[in-house]
């Protein structure tokens, strides 16, 4: 009796142990995800991640708390957003992390606690600590106009500053805490790439020259790193810059054009992700603004054999070849106009046309207008018409008013018909702003991406069409 008494012991021993290990591997599978949102009116709260394009929205409860669990393929860097707001997270299977939050005060109320909350503190810390570096434009604008030596030993005094926050969190992954390491690194190196043309624009030194060795760090990068490549968004980034650059330099060295250098670097990518990652980023350059145009789309089409791609990348460029140089320009009908009436680009013709296609809600846009308002200034009662179109959805009609008051904008201010769907902004591939266009006195194609008013190459243009 006693032995079957203990047999029996024994298998509910072993099942106990193996229901345990069903329930560690359960675990195992997902992370839970919980917290409090304060001062929101958002109706919930989205995680996604670049792996496996996994996305998540959960939903936020009347007292801004929410949880549930999410089905994690593998550990990495993911994101969440509240609104319009976003903040990067770090996440395993079996993590249990909980966020407090304050909309009102996005980044700067940042709390995790839980098991994995070291690491997600050092991400929400560290992002903080960056924007301090880069409070705003005129702070990127001082760093690059710095001596060499001296922007070199700043953005040294970066890292190490960003090395030293991640020291002080012990309870978080080795391999995370590597890899942030590296990342922190690749940040390094990316701003010591940037440097000797950002420096150069910033100080108007357009032959500037880096001392001897300044670069150094650099002439070993592997930019075919398929372990890198698939697992660190900053070597994605700086491996692209390097690219370029060496294209830049190659395409000067052998009197070759830039496209074609890069074409004749691309043969020395053997990663396949990383060589179609490689043509998808040359592929940018085929827009109606590049004059060598045909010839890149002829030189991307032969290097590509992603057929998804070139089937998009000929749709794309079917529209551009009917907006180079000389084509007839699509034409807007019957816009709203601020003064009163409507306004068609027919009513134009005669003159030189330039559009600008903004919105209200658009820094860049808005960046723009004191330069777009000086260039009028100075070509007042020639043969051109400035023409600013409003891509603003209705509800927004009366802000766009309201703007063109406040900011006293000059020229033609128009409101487009349907937004981003107007009939011009879709002929047009518009999709971003700010977009400005020029066109000839009889309707025709001068640059369908012209300069923009902040650029002294658009007076250049005005000047040699003698306008």
């Amino acid at each position: 009796m006693k032995i079957k008494q203990l047999l029996l012991a024994l298998c509910c021993a072993l099942v106990i142990v193996a229901c345990n290990k069903e329930s560690k591997k359960e675990k195992a599978d997902y992370a839970l995800f919980s917290g409090k949102i304060k001062n929101t009116t958002a109706p919930e709260i989205i995680v996604f991640g670049n792996v496996n394009n996994f996305k998540k929205a959960i939903p936020i409860n009347e007292d801004g708390t929410f949880s549930d669990t999410l089905k994690i393929e593998s550990k990495g860097i993911y994101s969440f957003m509240i609104g319009r707001e976003r903040s990067n997270m770090y996440l395993d299977k079996g993590d249990q992390l909980e966020l407090s939050i304050d909309p009102n005060q996005f980044d700067e109320s940042i709390i995790y606690t839980g098991n994995a909350a070291d690491a997600n503190n050092y991400l929400a810390q560290k992002n903080l600590l960056e924007e301090s570096f880069f409070n705003d434009q005129n702070s990127y604008k001082e760093l690059f106009s710095n001596e060499a030596n001296t922007f070199k030993n700043l953005i040294s005094e970066q890292e190490q500053a960003k090395n030293n926050l991640l020291k002080k969190y012990k309870n978080m992954d080795a391999e995370f805490a590597t890899n942030q390491a590296k990342e922190n690194h690749y940040q390094y190196l990316a701003l010591l790439s940037d440097f000797k043309m950002t420096h150069a624009y910033y100080t108007q030194k357009q032959d500037y020259k880096t001392p001897e060795g300044f670069t150094s760090e650099l002439n070993d990068f592997d930019l075919d790193n398929a372990e890198e490549f698939k697992n660190s968004e900053e070597y994605r980034n700086l491996s692209l810059r390097i690219f370029d650059n060496l294209s830049s330099e190659k395409a000067k060295k052998d009197s070759i054009s830039f496209s074609k250098a890069q074409m004749e670097n691309l043969a020395q990518i053997k990663t396949k992700d990383i060589k179609d990652a490689f043509i998808k980023n040359i592929a940018t350059q085929i827009s109606p603004r590049n004059d060598n145009a045909a010839e890149l789309y002829e030189l991307v089409m032969a290097a590509s054999d992603n057929e998804g791609f070139k089937k998009e990348l000929t749709s794309k460029f079917e529209k551009i070849k009917r907006l180079t140089k000389g084509k007839v320009s699509p034409t807007f009908s019957e816009y709203e106009n601020y003064k009163g009436g409507k306004t068609s680009l027919s009513d134009l013709k005669g003159k030189y046309v330039y559009i600008d296609v903004w919105a209200t809600w658009c820094g860049p846009c808005k960046a723009e207008i004191p330069h777009l308002k000086k260039i009028e200034k100075e070509y007042h009662n020639k043969n051109i018409e400035f023409v600013s179109i409003s891509i603003d959805k209705k509800p927004q009609h009366e802000a766009w008013k309201k703007m063109v008051e406040q900011k006293e904008l000059g020229g033609i201010q128009l409101f487009a018909d349907n937004n981003w769907n107007s009939q011009f902004v879709t002929d047009y591939g518009i999709r971003g702003i700010p977009r400005f266009i020029l066109i000839d006195p009889d309707g025709n194609i001068v640059s369908a991406s012209a300069p923009r008013p902040s650029e002294p190459r658009l007076k250049e243009m005005l000047n040699e069409l003698k306008i």
